[in-house]
């Protein structure tokens, strides 16, 4: 069978966009093979829904399922675009609901679920952090100087740590640059290693900082793909990210 694959990524953090709606059990079982042979983070499969203008199922590339990929959602809502399925402002649903994108130029605007804590301020493995769910649930690191981390290392030790079985945790290490400003690594589950930009985690560094009176709104976050900016009001009830997407032309493979 042949299929239509796009390549794409936000802030490098790259994926394989596939729309879908009559095989996506085909396509799942094929997922590993498709993110090795072009080396990407994971797999999106964008299909019709009733309700809203597409539903978007996140897959990273070993296949395990996500509830949400914030970097992917805004390559999905620009190919969803650019196929004209939908208009510039976009009501789409994720795994952990539903989501709005607004498109201006090259930058788009994806709307975050309020983000909430799993967990007080507990030290795992010698790094004390909070549990957040951000619409993908995140352990979130405060350190003073990122490049003293060996963050692979230290993300897979604490990615397995028993307190988050049998799921495990997403793991970002951020660096508070200034009130605007924070830069972030993330080790992610499923992927299991770093990875170039991760918006739900940036998002969860941020509330995690916020908190401790650290930043405020507007937040530009830095991460090794490029830069993301993130709004948020006093209680996080209107949260949004921005940041570019990239696609590719169309590819056809055979699975």
């Amino acid at each position: 069978m042949n299929i239509k694959i796009f390549k794409c990524d936000g802030t490098k953090n790259n994926f394989i966009l596939i729309v879908d709606n009559d095989n996506h059990h085909i396509i799942r079982k094929n997922i590993v093979r498709i993110c090795r042979k072009f080396q990407t983070d994971g797999l999106i499969i964008l299909s019709n829904h009733k309700n809203y203008d597409y539903k978007m199922d996140y897959y990273n590339n070993d296949a395990s399922w996500e509830t949400m990929c914030a970097n992917g959602a805004r390559c999905a809502g620009l190919l969803m675009y650019q196929l004209n399925n939908c208009g510039k402002k976009i009501n789409f649903l994720a795994g952990d609901g539903n989501h709005l994108i607004n498109i201006n130029g090259k930058l788009l605007s994806l709307s975050m679920k309020q983000p909430i804590f799993k967990s007080k301020e507990i030290n795992i493995l010698n790094h004390k952090g909070r549990y957040i769910d951000s619409g993908a649930k995140h352990f979130s690191i405060i350190t003073e100087n990122l490049n003293a981390i060996n963050i692979k290392k230290i993300g897979s030790e604490i990615r397995q740590h028993q307190f988050f079985k049998p799921d495990g945790v997403n793991v970002n290490f951020m660096e508070i640059l200034n009130q605007n400003h924070i830069s972030v690594i993330t080790y992610e589950k499923g992927i299991e290693s770093t990875v170039m930009s991760c918006g739900t985690g940036s998002v969860a560094c941020a509330y995690y900082a916020n908190h401790k009176n650290l930043i405020k709104s507007p937040t530009k976050i830095s991460v090794p793909g490029g830069e993301l900016q993130l709004i948020f009001n006093k209680d996080w009830s209107d949260v949004w990210l921005s940041g570019p997407a990239k696609i590719s032309e169309p590819i056809i493979i055979e699975i």
